[in-house]
């Protein structure tokens, strides 16, 4: 008998609560028709859920469930704690997030609510609670979200905020001696006689140390309260628990892995930034030993009461669908099943319009789910496969967002400008992975733009896997500041010059490229915006050639030894070329063999214990092309390939070796 594979998952989120009864049939039997197998509910129906204090329904969402189910379609339920009905503000004013300025927001949008505030979380505790004791042993309930895309970007400045803030940092450091030692506060007179006297960062130039702080605190609150009804669901349910994220790690992933069944992911990307996605989805995979939910994507745009998306090439819908499970995913489910009649997001694209006719991409959604179940076997028999890995951490997300250190420095998107996408054009398929991450399995781990290393053991776990054989590449801006964000005093760096003894002379800005500098063997080397200048050294393998008489022949780049390892400790940015000769001179050097292509493409290895294979996107559409080192068949088209292979606009190829 064959073997039984769990089905890889398409669906959308449903809001029956939207719409009269009368139109539920109508909408699952579409669903059915379509090969859709999971729907996403309830995550906005409190009001409906519980219409007046203390008095709950549920039966219309035990009918959708079990309708659904009648059809094939399982259900993923949504704790609805976003969106408060109007009697919880009616009774409790104080439950609204506090601005900047002082003002309260109000009753009518999303995340409106603090969630340090104790009336807010005792009700939405109360509700995620009464739906785990209505739903906790459905077997048609195969997973919960809690909440919907929670983040802070300022943060809430209400006095409970404020005085839980105040209670973290006397946790953190113990005294307010230590806390005005480590912020060094003698300067500009800043020091604080009490915890009780640490304001909240608005309205003057605050102390980054502070605002670092201040990000931190919020988006532990945020963690918190996710937690607080993790807890209470699991006391009622197996079935797995997450939380939908959308592309902002200053919300420490990582954390809110440690109380995840299942990491859950909301993107809206376009033509010209899809290949972003990836790096995403090469993150998400290393979060859990699972498979990620991809639980909110567009069919085609997105918007709210205007549109600032454009309709995107044919192709696209099917490409975006599949690439999440491609990476490491096993579900993908579109934001929304049917466009709202009303409210706040009446142009956002569905797989219907609110008329219950489809959209133009119904054909590209169809054919996904043919991939899907083509793909499952292969999928489930196999994981992605690399030996490099690249950091991101939530910590240098927020020290970055509270001190730039250049003008208008964005983390992520140099992150992914700089160091993902040469990356991936010299052939490498990363993990990217936080600090927490085991090193071991890896061969090369590049640590670009990790401001501060001092991240639980990060230090300690980096030396252990030079020391052991591994090559770190480090830099740029990398292993510059504290814990808590200030300079060293002793040295520039942390770590980096203990173990590489290369002596950092200067710090130089260039904005106006005025330094000039080339490699080792006399080519032209072009870096970017910032220059950490090391003394003149053995494995120098970038160095100025102008800019200013002091820095002539100072190495910007070095190779150094350390242990059985290596360490490549890069001073600047380097160009998109330079990197990628930097990055194959790494791979040559640990004897990783680069993936061979031209132009946009996601290439993906999967190993397992009976299959191996490659799965071949175009993302980019465009004309490109693949080498395949091996002789291999498409699963979908039942085809054969071999050596250099063409791909089309937006082709879709899942190779399995012969």
């Amino acid at each position: 008998m064959d073997k039984k594979y769990e089905p890889l998952y398409l669906g959308s989120a449903y809001y029956p609560e939207d719409w009269d009864v009368s139109e539920m049939p109508k909408d699952i039997a579409k669903m059915k028709e379509m090969g859709m197998n999971v729907a996403r509910m309830a995550e906005f129906a409190w009001a409906k859920m519980e219409p007046e204090e203390g008095k709950f329904d549920f039966k219309w969402l035990h009918d959708a469930v079990d309708m659904l189910a009648a059809n094939g379609i399982k259900s993923i339920l949504g704790t609805p704690s976003a969106t408060p009905p109007r009697w919880l503000s009616v009774m409790y004013p104080d439950v609204f997030y506090i601005e900047a300025d002082g003002n309260p927001r109000s009753h009518g949008g999303r995340r409106d609510c603090c969630s340090n505030n104790p009336h807010y979380r005792y009700y939405s505790a109360r509700i995620a609670e009464e739906m785990a004791k209505e739903f906790g042993n459905d077997e048609n309930v195969i997973g919960w979200q809690i909440d919907n895309e929670i983040y802070s970007w300022t943060g809430c400045f209400c006095p409970e905020c404020l005085r839980k803030f105040q209670l973290r940092l006397k946790e953190k450091y113990k005294t307010i001696e230590n806390l005005n030692k480590e912020w060094e506060l003698n300067c500009w007179s800043q020091k604080y006689d009490s915890f009780n006297d640490i304001p909240s960062p608005r309205g003057t130039w605050h102390n980054p140390n502070l605002c670092f702080e201040w990000y931190c605190f919020h988006n532990e609150s945020h963690i918190d309260f996710l937690k607080m009804q993790a807890d209470i669901l699991r006391k009622y349910t197996k079935a797995p628990i997450g939380s939908d994220c959308m592309p902002l790690n200053g919300l420490d992933y990582e954390k809110i892995a440690e109380f995840s069944d299942v990491i859950q992911y909301n993107h809206y990307n376009t033509k010209e930034n899809l290949w972003v996605t990836n790096f995403w989805f090469d993150y998400l995979r290393n979060l859990k030993d699972r498979p990620f939910w991809n639980t909110e994507t567009a069919t085609c745009w997105n918007g709210g009461t205007a549109l600032h998306q454009s309709i995107k090439p044919e192709g696209f819908c099917r490409v975006n669908s599949f690439m999440p499970v491609a990476l490491g995913g096993e579900a993908n489910l579109y934001w929304l099943w049917r466009t709202h009649q009303a409210g706040h997001e009446l142009v956002h694209g569905g797989v219907l319009y609110s008329n219950g006719r489809p959209y133009h991409v119904i054909n590209e959604v169809m054919d996904t789910t043919e991939i899907l179940k083509k793909s499952t076997e292969f999928i489930r028999e196999t994981k992605v496969d690399t030996k490099v890995a690249l950091h991101f951490t939530s910590k240098n997300w927020n020290m970055f967002l509270s001190q730039a250190l250049t003008d208008g420095f964005k983390y992520i998107d140099h992150l992914t400008e700089d160091a993902y996408k040469p990356l991936v054009k010299a052939g490498v398929r990363p993990d990217v992975i936080g600090a927490k991450a085991d090193l071991s399995k890896y061969d090369v781990v590049f640590s670009p733009f990790m401001m501060t290393l001092e991240d639980g053991n990060l230090p300690e776990n980096i030396k252990s896997f030079v020391e052991n054989g591994g090559t770190w590449v480090a830099g740029p801006m990398t292993d510059i500041r504290t814990w808590c964000g200030t300079n060293y005093t002793k040295s520039a760096y942390g770590i980096l010059e203990e173990i590489t003894d290369a002596y950092r002379l200067y710090q130089i800005p260039d904005f106006d490229n005025i330094i000039k500098a080339k490699w080792a063997d006399g080519e032209e080397f072009t870096g970017t915006s910032l220059y950490d200048v090391y003394e003149e050294t053995e494995g120098t393998l970038a160095s100025i050639t102008a800019g200013h008489s002091a820095l002539i022949n100072k190495p910007i780049m070095v190779k150094k030894s350390y242990g059985k390892g290596t360490v490549y400790l890069l001073g600047t940015i380097p160009g998109e070329k330079d990197m990628i000769k930097l990055i194959k001179m790494v791979l040559k050097e640990k004897n990783i063999k680069p993936m061979e292509f031209e132009g946009g493409v996601t290439a993906v290895k999967r190993i397992g214990e009976n299959k191996n294979g490659i799965i071949l996107i175009e993302n980019a559409a465009e004309n490109a092309s693949f080498t395949l080192e091996k002789k291999m068949k498409d699963i979908l088209s039942g085809e054969i390939y071999e050596g250099k292979i063409s791909l089309t606009p937006y082709q879709i190829l899942v190779l399995e070796e012969i």
